[in-house]
């Protein structure tokens, strides 16, 4: 008995490590990624060791490993198809190779809950993923103030960030090498921020840190020029401070404006004042008129000429370069690598019935978790986490309707823990709750 009672102690110990490579793994996830993809990868493994095949219980799980199965056929199928069919000169080694923007997310969404089933595990989280975007803060700040040109290598290239001049991003942009993909990170953290900023309210002392973050990350959002994530920032202000406070808020803005329109003594622009984002905002026919709506049709016409089967991970850009002409007018557009939009995306790679399903099952952990969160109001701490986690997940789905930052593994595997913990924060009544 005594030895069989080490053996289960010496087993749970090791179990155990898992939930520290998952934080450690969090932590270091925007600023040192290959680092943290060990430590997420080894935290997976443990996970699924220690679960088995328990995760066959839940239907949803099921079906994403369906969905997985499905994506590898017709990945094989597209693989051979192009070549001989559409791109000739195309390695079929590329189309599997994409694939490793999407299933270590799938299966990252399955073995994660376990890091995040609780109250307290979601809230573990939330302390290492703000911790681990300070450094992604003063980067961004240094990028914007000095925008000293990278990049910057660690352990002769292992880690790279890429600080690009600001007139080659267009926008602060930090140690990611696109300011889509920065401006994604900080959106996606503010709710956490507003969530920490809430708790530590009636400690002075303890609030200035967050005050500062939160600040801060409001700042550059707007300094990355990014429009996708300017209006995540608006919709997390509506979820935590209310319509009441942002018609305030708007009334001193719009009063501060027409300050400086009216006031002589003001000899400065107006225009000069205001970050890029706002200046590109030029009315509805600015959001028609986009390169991403001509590749939206064009993506749609691709994926109605092959609507079962895609045609295979990542190669939006070579089908593109193959059918169209991407040098005529109106736009002359190279930023074309991806359709823009989560859905067309999915779509276009492996065809309507994974990208329907996948979409559902996003829709469905969404709205059952806001469900959940907002059926119970316990007005806790918790509750506000809880809060946040719902908050950070509508800006995932509000930003990929117009952009794909997906693609950056950094993003990818954050937005598979996020959906972990929503699916977890969805079956609190059942299975997830245990008590403080």
């Amino acid at each position: 008995m005594f030895n069989k009672n080490i053996l289960k102690k010496a087993i749970r110990n090791y179990l155990d490590i898992g939930r520290y490579f998952f934080l450690f793994g969090v932590f270091l996830l925007p600023t040192a990624f290959p680092l943290a993809g060990l430590f997420l990868l080894f935290s997976l493994l443990i996970s699924f060791l220690k679960i088995k095949f328990s995760f066959l219980k839940e239907k949803l799980n099921i079906v994403i490993l369906i969905v997985l199965g499905l994506i590898i056929f017709t990945s094989f199928i597209n693989s051979f198809n192009l070549i001989n069919g559409v791109i000739p000169d195309l390695d079929n080694s590329y189309i599997w190779l994409n694939l490793f923007n999407w299933i270590p997310a799938l299966l990252g969404f399955i073995g994660f809950q376990s890091y995040v089933k609780t109250k307290e595990d979601r809230l573990l989280f939330s302390k290492y993923l703000i911790s681990g975007t300070v450094p992604v803060i003063a980067s961004c700040l240094f990028h914007l103030f000095f925008d000293y040109p990278g990049p910057f290598t660690v352990f002769h290239g292992l880690i790279v960030w890429f600080h690009k001049p600001m007139e080659v991003t267009g926008g602060v942009a930090g140690l990611f090498n696109n300011r889509n993909y920065a401006a994604f990170w900080l959106s996606a953290n503010l709710p956490f921020a507003f969530y920490f900023l809430n708790k530590n309210f009636n400690c002075k002392v303890r609030n200035l840190p967050t005050i500062l973050i939160t600040f801060l990350i409001m700042y550059l959002i707007i300094y990355t020029n990014s429009k996708n994530a300017l209006l995540g920032m608006i919709s997390t202000l509506f979820f935590f401070v209310g319509i009441k406070s942002i018609l305030i808020i708007s009334s001193i803005l719009i009063l501060l404006i027409i300050i400086f329109i009216f006031l002589p003594t003001i000899n400065i622009s107006l225009l000069e004042l205001l970050p890029d984002v706002f200046l590109r905002i030029r009315g509805l026919n600015f959001f028609i008129n986009t390169p991403r709506f001509v590749i939206f049709r064009s993506a749609t016409n691709f994926i109605l000429q092959r609507p079962f089967l895609g045609w295979g991970s990542g190669t939006f850009s070579l089908i593109y370069l193959a059918k169209e002409n991407m040098w005529n007018p109106p736009f002359i557009f190279y930023n074309f690598q991806h359709t823009h939009n989560i859905f067309l995306e999915m779509a276009f790679n492996f065809g309507l019935p994974i990208s329907i399903t996948l979409t559902s099952i996003a829709l469905f952990i969404f709205f059952k978790a806001l469900k959940v969160c907002f059926s119970t109001r316990s007005k806790d701490y918790f509750y506000i986490l809880d809060k946040a986690w719902i908050c950070s997940g509508l800006v995932v789905l509000l930003i990929h309707l117009s952009d794909m930052p997906f693609y950056d593994g950094r993003v990818s595997l954050l937005i598979c823990i996020l959906f972990s913990g929503l699916r977890c924060i969805s079956l609190t009544k059942k299975n997830c709750e245990i008590p403080a």
